[in-house]
Order: C-alpha cells, then sequence, then structure tokens
C-alpha cells in the first residue's frame, strides 16, 4: 500500500527548501549591496529593500524550524486547514491588490516614476497577503 508520509521525500523537500533559501538570501543580499554602492545617496529605497530583506529571513527562519519540529514528530507539514487559509488568503490578496492598482493608476500624476508604481504594487499586494493569511490562521474565519 502507498504510504502517505514518507519522512525521506520529506527531508528530501525540506533541505531543498534550504538551500533554495540560502541562495535567494545569496542573490538578493548581492543585489542589495550592488545598489547601495552604485546609488548611496537614496537612503529611502536601500532601507526598504534591507527592511524587507530581514523579514524574509527572520519569517524564513522560523518555518523552518517549524517544519523541522513538525517532520521530527511526525506531524503532517501542513495540514487542512493551512490550505485552505492560503487559498482565502490568495483570493483575498488578489481581489484587494486590483484596487490597490486602481489607487496607483488614479494618483498616477503625483508618483514621480514608474519604478515607484510598480514598487508600490508589489510590495503593497504582498503585504496584503501576508496580513489576509495572518488574519485567516489567528481567526479562522472564511468567508464563504
Amino acid at each position: 500500500m502507498l504510504e502517505l508520509y514518507n519522512k525521506e521525500n520529506v527531508m528530501k523537500n525540506y533541505y531543498k527548501e534550504i538551500v533554495l533559501g540560502g541562495v535567494l538570501l545569496f542573490v538578493f543580499s548581492g543585489l542589495i549591496f550592488w545598489f547601495i554602492f552604485t546609488k548611496p545617496q537614496s537612503f529611502l529605497p536601500v532601507g526598504i529593500a534591507i527592511l524587507t530583506l530581514l523579514i524574509g529571513i527572520a519569517t524564513f527562519i522560523k518555518q523552518t524550524i517549524n517544519k523541522k519540529r513538525d517532520i521530527e514528530t511526525g506531524a503532517p507539514v501542513e495540514d487542512e486547514f493551512i490550505k485552505l487559509a492560503k487559498v482565502y488568503a490568495g483570493n483575498q490578496a488578489f481581489r484587494y491588490s486590483m484596487y490597490l492598482w486602481l489607487l496607483i493608476f488614479v494618483f498616477n500624476s503625483s508618483l514621480t516614476k514608474n519604478e515607484t508604481m510598480l514598487g508600490i504594487g508589489i510590495l503593497g499586494s504582498a503585504l496584503i497577503y501576508g496580513i489576509s493569511l495572518w488574519y485567516f490562521k489567528t481567526t479562522g474565519e472564511f468567508n464563504e
């Protein structure tokens, strides 16, 4: 009979995630250092990039520790509730990011660069997804 929970496959995926996280950390850190050395006068974009990178690192470390604990105890890494919360959070993020992009295009004349609009839109969409996922995980209230 096919075993639903194969610890070896889960550990392989776990190590792949760790390697991928390390590679992404290396690439993004390199990009930030390159940006610092090429345009040192622009503190705000560099500060936002560094803050985003630090939040991403902290979240990655926390998730990696939680997954390792779940693998060692034999618990499923993601249950149905978490999967459902991700689906609903993605739905909310998509819906509200459309409103965000609409606001960005309405106030297009007040933004000086297209890169600013793109950065606000992407980071805003990611922030909406993160807040929605946190809300659904903590409250468990799904609007159907």
